[in-house]
């Protein structure tokens, strides 16, 4: 028998996509930096256009900049400087630091009859969750991306195999560390790199697998330490990493001593400290200058006139006018020198030093995986006949099979993965799984290859009801059994439905063999993830909560960019102990 079919929820998801912080942010500070509500929401709010000055000394530690700012913003440019037959949307996906300044900048331009006949909307994306949205196949994708990073140009065009082309910063924004007041009074002096990181107080950093902020940091600041103080720094940094810089704020707001310090961009530093001027952190510059944040606007439209228009906001974005308007957030312009001061409080001056090589950035990355703790995952894909719905031009199997395409090849090399799918009766003497790829590691070429495989074939074998429970509890028995103690073991369901095995086990079931078989010594997280409006949410919730995990919720295709992201990388650590 089969549990009665819950009521409906969206479960734990509770992290909607970041650009629902930008433009709450900016709401925020509209209504006198009121403190900000603890749910994120998605707002959408009259953006106000602001004639730029050419030049600007800017003090943001208050909250109140100097220039003229925006009181609030949307997505889209406002204002047309001349009349249209139409205005097709032109995407642009931007770091969620960059949002505000780069929506009153569209909107600027918008407003000078050089601007073609188009709306620009600058949507929220973090790096990873661009790299799995570029891909070819997914829906949604924008006409151009701005990375902080050329290493992420490097990694998008290996993993979604878009072949984009680099192009020159507009902008950039120094790497500073962001420090509780009081920590940052008590440094005299600039500190080195090896006092932040290698003392018996460690600042704290965001990862630096998926996080610029984090790759920044450690591919700084390695090579200024010593051998042993490596292989000590490295680990004591892991326990405390957290998956964002927005993790961090977070912490720093709900409880100032868990994450007094921590590297951020200057643009993220101040767009904080808008929003929360009574709770504010400060700026620390490392001994020796610092890196920075490198924006660049990568055209990846597929119609010619979208790339025009692409081109042509680039063109503006170097000018003095977008100049301006990006100081306002901490931003600076690459062909266009502002004046900025250094806010009040702030430790060293805020001096740009040459930013790591690639090669310097890739052998910090791997020394850090090869110090911290690994990944052994079982990937569980739903190839019941409800994934053949269609969306669009294509289904929601065709979507799911290139973005987890995407997303797996993201993975470091160094995780241990097996791939099973499932729906009724599909596996061996009738279950309802089958392992199409054997847990091994993806240093193994061969591996690779078949991951890559599987994910490129899941539409081959869709059909069927959905034989959920009996799933989940073979994948976990399964996940236990190979249990790696060295690594971070997890199960990560994907699914579009409920239960349908009259013959299986039913949710209660399936609940009490997770807690009879819990073991403190051997934890496996169940990772779930529901695409579409059909999903047995508060089921999965309930599951994933049991082992210390999250349900994700894709209720939309283009959502499953963002769940993917966040399923397969934001794991958190803490004392050692990572969920």
């Amino acid at each position: 028998m089969t549990e009665p079919n819950p009521e409906k929820s969206n479960g734990g998801s509770d992290q909607p996509p970041a650009e629902s912080r930008t433009t709450r942010r900016a709401l925020e500070v509209k209504l006198a930096a009121r403190r900000r509500n603890r749910r994120l929401v998605m707002v959408v709010v009259p953006l106000l256009v602001v004639a730029a000055a050419t030049t600007v000394a800017v003090r943001w530690n208050s909250g109140a900049p100097t220039s003229a700012q925006p009181a609030a913003v949307t997505g889209a440019a406002a204002r047309p400087a001349k009349d249209c037959p139409s205005r097709p949307q032109v995407t642009v996906w931007v770091p969620p630091a960059l949002v505000t300044a780069l929506r009153q900048t569209a909107s600027a331009f918008q407003t000078t009859d050089a601007a073609p006949c188009v709306t620009y909307v600058v949507q929220a994306r973090s790096p990873i969750e661009s790299m799995i949205g570029l891909g070819k196949g997914q829906p949604n994708r924008p006409d151009a991306w701005v990375a902080d990073s050329s290493t992420w140009v490097d990694r998008v065009n290996a993993t979604a195999k878009i072949n984009a082309s680099k192009a020159t910063p507009f902008a950039e924004s120094a790497l500073v560390v962001a420090m509780d007041p009081a920590r940052a009074a008590t440094f005299k002096a600039a500190p080195s790199w090896q006092d932040l990181l290698a003392s018996d107080r460690p600042i704290r950093i965001s990862d630096p697998r998926s996080t610029t902020a984090g790759m920044l940091t450690i591919a700084s600041a390695l090579p200024q330490l010593n051998e042993r103080e490596d292989r000590a720094v490295i680990p004591r940094l892991a326990k405390i990493t957290a998956p964002s810089t927005q993790a961090l704020f977070d912490a720093f707001d709900s409880s100032p001593a868990d994450a007094s310090a921590f590297p951020v961009s200057e643009a993220d530093l101040a767009q904080h400290n808008q929003a929360e001027p009574n709770h504010q952190m400060v700026p620390v510059t490392p001994r020796g200058g610092t890196p920075s944040f490198a924006y660049s606007l990568v055209d990846v439209a597929t119609d010619p006139a979208h790339s025009q228009a692409i081109a042509k906001l680039g063109q503006y974005l170097t000018g003095t006018a977008a100049a301006s308007m990006f100081a306002a957030h901490g931003i600076r312009s690459t062909t266009r020198p502002v004046a900025m001061a250094t806010p009040t409080g702030g430790v060293g001056e805020i001096t740009l030093g040459p930013g790591p090589s690639s090669a310097q950035i890739a052998a910090a990355t791997d020394a850090w995986q090869a110090a911290t703790i690994d990944f052994s995952l079982l990937t569980v894909f739903d190839v019941s006949g409800s994934m053949k719905e269609r969306i669009g031009n294509t289904t929601r199997v065709a979507l799911t099979q290139q973005a987890a395409g995407i997303a797996l090849a993201a993975l470091p090399k160094s995780t241990r993965l097996g791939v099973w799918i499932f729906s009724d009766g599909i596996g061996p003497g009738g279950v309802d799984y089958r392992e199409v790829v054997p847990f091994g590691l993806l240093t193994d070429s061969r591996h690779r290859a078949r991951v890559a495989a599987a994910a490129a074939h899941l539409a081959d074998d869709v059909g069927g009801g959905t034989g959920l429970y009996d799933t989940i509890w073979a994948a976990y028995q399964k996940a236990k059994a190979s249990y790696d103690s060295s690594r971070l073991n997890a199960v990560v369901i994907l699914t579009d439905g409920r239960d349908q095995d009259s013959i299986g086990i039913s949710l209660t079931q399936l609940k009490a063999n997770l807690r009879a078989h819990a073991d403190p010594a051997k934890p496996v997280a169940i990772t779930t993830i529901g695409i579409g409006p059909d999903v047995d949410s508060k089921g999965l919730t309930e599951i994933s909560r049991m082992t210390s995990s999250k349900y994700y919720s894709a209720l939309t295709p283009a959502d499953m960019t963002t769940v993917l992201a966040k399923a397969l990388f934001d794991h958190e650590c803490k004392d050692g102990h990572c969920v």
